[in-house]
């Protein structure tokens, strides 16, 4: 599609075109400036390994040597399988009840980075401080839940994996990309009725031009100013049975009569008979 041919057809159209463009402007400009805002508080958690005990450790302490041992996640050959659980459970339709039950936002995103032992929890909510609650009531959440999946043989606390906060969510940050959304969806829905204007433009155009070629035929014409002297004539606007390919009134209108029937002039003439002689 050529640009200029575009701009030249909407500039040719200006006057439906125009009001629609001057309208999703002021819709854009209204939703980047006045809708509403959505803020994100993040913190970031890292997934530490136990310190378990050396057997040195146990011989000086035989205590340490009567303490549970039994954390799968301690005999998986992946240690980041720890951290990838509790993702899973944060990820689960059971901690937006949660969040829900507790009057705080149900928007949220738990993510792993690069580093498997690194968890980011991101606070979702229109409301600073609904974003910051949502965010902290999280890491409790993610506290919770990696000792539960760790003791469930009893493991002792020696030998679990914990949670240590590495950024909290202190303040909420507006992300704009929600406004910027909100702005396109403006300019998409402006567009289409920009191109239903140019639709309508035209058809105004062509429904104008045929009625202006109609007015201005010869043909037409003609018939209009035989109707106005005749008024007993039948135009073909005003008659559906009217053949319109028939010949221009505008010619003479011959009345043709019927033959009379021939006549034969010609005079009869009756043979003589001549009389024979007798002898």
């Amino acid at each position: 599609m050529d640009p200029v041919a575009v701009i030249k057809t909407l500039w040719r159209y200006k006057i439906f075109v125009l009001p629609v463009l001057l309208l999703t402007a002021v819709a854009a400009v209204y939703m980047f400036s006045y809708a509403p805002r959505t803020y994100e508080a993040r913190t970031t958690y890292a997934i530490v390994a136990p310190p378990v005990p050396t057997a040195e450790q146990i011989e000086k302490d035989p205590a340490l040597g009567l303490l549970n041992t039994d954390n799968p996640y301690l005999r998986s050959a992946d240690t980041s399988l720890v951290a990838q659980v509790a993702v899973t459970r944060l990820n689960d339709v059971a901690t937006g009840d949660f969040l829900a039950e507790q009057g705080l936002s149900t928007d949220y995103k738990v993510e792993r980075p690069s580093d498997a032992f690194l968890i980011d929890i991101s606070g979702i909510s229109d409301d600073k401080a609904q974003a910051i609650s949502t965010a902290k009531a999280l890491g409790v959440r993610l506290e919770q839940d990696l000792r539960t999946i760790q003791a469930i043989n009893g493991a002792s606390d020696r030998y679990l994996f914990t949670a240590l906060v590495v950024a909290s969510p202190e303040k909420a940050t507006e992300q704009f990309s929600s406004r910027l959304r909100s702005v396109i969806v403006v300019v998409v829905a402006g567009l289409v009725l920009t191109l239903g204007a140019v639709s309508l433009a035209r058809a105004v155009e062509t429904t104008r031009n045929r009625e202006s070629k109609s007015k201005n035929d010869p043909r037409k014409r003609s018939l209009r100013k035989i109707s106005e002297s005749n008024p007993t004539l039948v135009l073909p606007g005003k008659d559906p049975t009217f053949d319109d390919k028939a010949l221009p009134i505008s010619e003479p209108l011959v009345a043709i009569h019927p033959l009379e029937p021939h006549e034969d002039r010609r005079t009869t003439t009756t043979p003589s008979v001549q009389p024979t002689n007798s002898r």
